[in-house]
């Protein structure tokens, strides 16, 4: 049987708990230990997966293997009670499947970060690498400071889905469960783990587009510039091969592998 595990991990992890001993500031007991642990072993079970379908007007598509530690994604939600074994960091589900995702929003936001340092070799005027980034992501207070602008209609712009969970992982997983040890007490005193769910290495991700052509004119001239919907989507590739994606790729998590 499977959960909706954005129901169970936000609406009933912590139900019918009695949570009486936090008022006397005591360890919470075995009986409610007990209970978070079969709850994370629900949330991290095998079988789990529901396949997502492609978004009409998809036109675009990527897949990458999740490599090893795994990818986190919406730890900055707040999930804590202050349970010795719990899950206390976020994650994002998609609302109606109840999957982990990787919102469009993070996926577009993580893109054109990093867009000018991919597509802008030194042969590339900054003009033309502006121009490009505002036609495919929409302009930010420095683009309008520049005077660039997107006027494309919304139905002419390219969009960017979110990226699900295509397969498991070779234990038929989508999630598992990681620690991070925190040193905030002071660099000689116990650390204090911190328990965490991600989405599990071996996982692939599919990411999913709606691309256009994209044709960029000049002020008095009439030079015209096209990148293709299939340059963009490699650009893309290269990005989120490079740099990763979610929280903590700094330290290694969030790690793709293109699948060819």
């Amino acid at each position: 049987m499977s959960y909706n595990l954005h129901l169970l991990y936000y609406k009933d992890y912590f139900n019918g708990l009695d949570f009486s001993y936090l008022a006397d500031k005591e360890d919470a007991p075995n009986s409610v230990k007990k209970a978070i642990k079969e709850k994370n072993d629900a949330l991290c079970k095998a079988g789990q997966l529901q396949p997502i379908p492609c978004p009409i007007g998809t036109t675009h598509t990527l897949q990458f293997k999740v490599l090893y530690p795994g990818l986190v994604t919406g730890v900055g939600i707040g999930h804590e009670a202050k349970i010795e074994g719990e899950f206390k960091l976020g994650m994002h589900f998609d609302w109606t499947h109840g999957m982990p995702v990787i919102y469009g929003s993070s996926v577009k936001g993580m893109l054109r970060a990093y867009f000018k340092d991919i597509f802008n070799p030194q042969t590339k005027k900054e003009e033309e690498t502006d121009k490009f980034k505002v036609d495919i992501f929409g302009e930010d207070n420095k683009d309008k400071k520049k005077g660039y602008k997107n006027e494309k209609s919304i139905y002419d712009r390219d969009i960017f889905f979110d990226a699900v969970i295509l397969k498991p992982d070779k234990k038929g997983r989508i999630l598992c469960t990681d620690s991070i040890t925190s040193h905030l007490k002071g660099p000689l005193k116990n650390p204090t783990p911190i328990t965490f769910m991600k989405i599990a290495p071996g996982c692939t991700i599919e990411f999913r587009f709606k691309l256009v052509d994209s044709k960029i004119k000049f002020k008095d001239s009439d030079k015209t510039l096209v990148m293709k919907a299939e340059e963009k989507l490699e650009i893309f590739k290269t990005i989120l091969e490079t740099v990763g994606i979610g929280a903590k790729t700094n330290v290694g998590y969030g790690q793709l592998k293109a699948i060819k």
